[in-house]
Protein backbone atom coordinates (compact mmCIF):
# COMPACT_ATOMS: atom_id res chain seq x y z
CA UNK A 1 0.00 0.00 0.00
CA UNK A 2 1.99 3.54 -1.05
CA UNK A 3 0.15 5.47 2.00
CA UNK A 4 2.23 4.68 5.50
CA UNK A 5 0.78 4.77 8.68
CA UNK A 6 2.12 5.08 11.73
CA UNK A 7 -0.01 4.27 14.99
CA UNK A 8 2.51 6.57 17.64
CA UNK A 9 0.55 4.79 20.83
CA UNK A 10 2.20 6.60 23.68
CA UNK A 11 1.64 9.89 22.06
CA UNK A 12 -2.35 8.77 20.91
CA UNK A 13 -1.02 9.85 17.21
CA UNK A 14 -2.06 8.73 14.13
CA UNK A 15 0.54 9.26 11.58
CA UNK A 16 -0.03 9.21 7.45
CA UNK A 17 2.34 9.76 4.66
CA UNK A 18 0.34 10.08 1.26
CA UNK A 19 1.93 8.95 -1.92
CA UNK A 20 2.60 11.19 -4.80
CA UNK A 21 -0.47 9.60 -6.44
CA UNK A 22 -3.52 8.31 -5.53
CA UNK A 23 -5.12 5.53 -7.05
CA UNK A 24 -8.90 4.12 -6.18
CA UNK A 25 -7.59 0.76 -5.06
CA UNK A 26 -4.85 2.83 -2.85
CA UNK A 27 -7.67 4.59 -1.67
CA UNK A 28 -10.23 1.73 -0.46
CA UNK A 29 -7.18 -0.42 1.22
CA UNK A 30 -6.11 3.51 3.13
CA UNK A 31 -9.71 4.01 4.18
CA UNK A 32 -9.88 0.32 6.05
CA UNK A 33 -7.12 0.84 7.30
CA UNK A 34 -7.31 4.04 9.32
CA UNK A 35 -10.74 3.41 10.22
CA UNK A 36 -9.61 0.48 11.95
CA UNK A 37 -6.45 2.34 13.77
CA UNK A 38 -8.78 4.83 15.08
CA UNK A 39 -11.02 2.54 16.50
CA UNK A 40 -7.83 0.92 18.15
CA UNK A 41 -7.32 4.44 20.01
CA UNK A 42 -10.56 4.16 21.85
CA UNK A 43 -10.34 7.67 23.06
CA UNK A 44 -8.90 10.70 22.26
CA UNK A 45 -5.87 10.51 19.42
CA UNK A 46 -4.24 13.68 17.20
CA UNK A 47 -3.56 13.47 13.40
CA UNK A 48 -0.22 13.84 11.84
CA UNK A 49 -0.66 13.86 7.83
CA UNK A 50 2.16 14.64 5.65
CA UNK A 51 1.15 15.62 2.57
CA UNK A 52 4.57 16.89 0.81
CA UNK A 53 4.69 14.43 -1.46
CA UNK A 54 1.41 14.68 -3.41
CA UNK A 55 1.00 17.03 -5.92
CA UNK A 56 -2.42 16.84 -6.76
CA UNK A 57 -5.61 15.70 -5.44
CA UNK A 58 -8.13 14.03 -7.55
CA UNK A 59 -11.98 15.32 -6.91
CA UNK A 60 -13.02 11.75 -5.74
CA UNK A 61 -10.01 11.55 -3.58
CA UNK A 62 -11.01 14.83 -1.85
CA UNK A 63 -14.19 13.93 -1.18
CA UNK A 64 -13.44 10.25 0.44
CA UNK A 65 -10.43 11.87 2.65
CA UNK A 66 -13.27 14.87 4.01
CA UNK A 67 -15.41 11.92 4.47
CA UNK A 68 -12.99 10.27 6.13
CA UNK A 69 -12.07 13.50 8.28
CA UNK A 70 -15.34 13.73 9.63
CA UNK A 71 -15.81 10.55 10.91
CA UNK A 72 -12.61 10.73 12.38
CA UNK A 73 -13.53 13.94 14.68
CA UNK A 74 -16.73 12.22 15.75
CA UNK A 75 -14.33 9.21 16.79
CA UNK A 76 -11.81 10.60 19.11
CA UNK A 77 -9.64 13.18 16.99
CA UNK A 78 -8.83 15.98 18.56
CA UNK A 79 -6.23 17.78 16.41
CA UNK A 80 -4.84 17.72 13.11
CA UNK A 81 -2.08 18.90 11.80
CA UNK A 82 -0.89 18.57 7.95
CA UNK A 83 2.61 18.87 6.16
CA UNK A 84 2.46 20.60 3.20
CA UNK A 85 5.69 22.42 0.67
CA UNK A 86 4.08 24.65 -0.61
CA UNK A 87 1.02 26.98 -1.23
CA UNK A 88 -1.17 25.28 -3.31
CA UNK A 89 -0.50 22.08 -0.94
CA UNK A 90 -2.00 24.19 1.52
CA UNK A 91 -4.89 25.76 -0.28
CA UNK A 92 -5.64 21.62 -0.80
CA UNK A 93 -5.29 21.00 2.76
CA UNK A 94 -7.44 24.14 3.53
CA UNK A 95 -10.36 22.91 1.36
CA UNK A 96 -10.36 19.46 2.85
CA UNK A 97 -10.85 20.17 6.28
CA UNK A 98 -13.44 22.87 5.59
CA UNK A 99 -15.49 20.17 2.72
CA UNK A 100 -15.32 17.95 6.56
CA UNK A 101 -16.65 20.73 8.18
CA UNK A 102 -14.05 20.02 11.18
CA UNK A 103 -14.47 22.26 13.94
CA UNK A 104 -11.10 20.89 15.76
CA UNK A 105 -7.64 22.82 16.09
CA UNK A 106 -6.08 22.40 12.65
CA UNK A 107 -2.68 23.53 11.36
CA UNK A 108 -0.63 23.14 8.43
CA UNK A 109 3.20 22.85 9.02
CA UNK A 110 6.23 22.88 6.48
CA UNK A 111 8.07 19.84 9.10
CA UNK A 112 7.57 16.95 10.45
CA UNK A 113 9.03 18.10 13.58
CA UNK A 114 6.80 20.78 14.14
CA UNK A 115 3.75 19.73 13.59
CA UNK A 116 4.48 16.45 15.58
CA UNK A 117 5.52 19.17 18.73
CA UNK A 118 2.42 21.26 17.85
CA UNK A 119 0.13 17.95 18.37
CA UNK A 120 2.39 16.74 21.77
CA UNK A 121 1.98 20.31 23.27
CA UNK A 122 -1.34 21.44 22.93
CA UNK A 123 -1.43 24.07 25.76
CA UNK A 124 1.94 25.65 23.57
CA UNK A 125 -0.36 27.53 21.11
Amino acid sequence: MPFQINVHAQDHILEVVYPPQVTSEDLAEYLAEVKKAIVGFGGEWSALVDQSQLRVMPPDVVGAMATLNAYAQLHGMKRSARIVTDAPSGLQAWRMTKRAMLTIPTRTFETRADALEWLRNPDAD
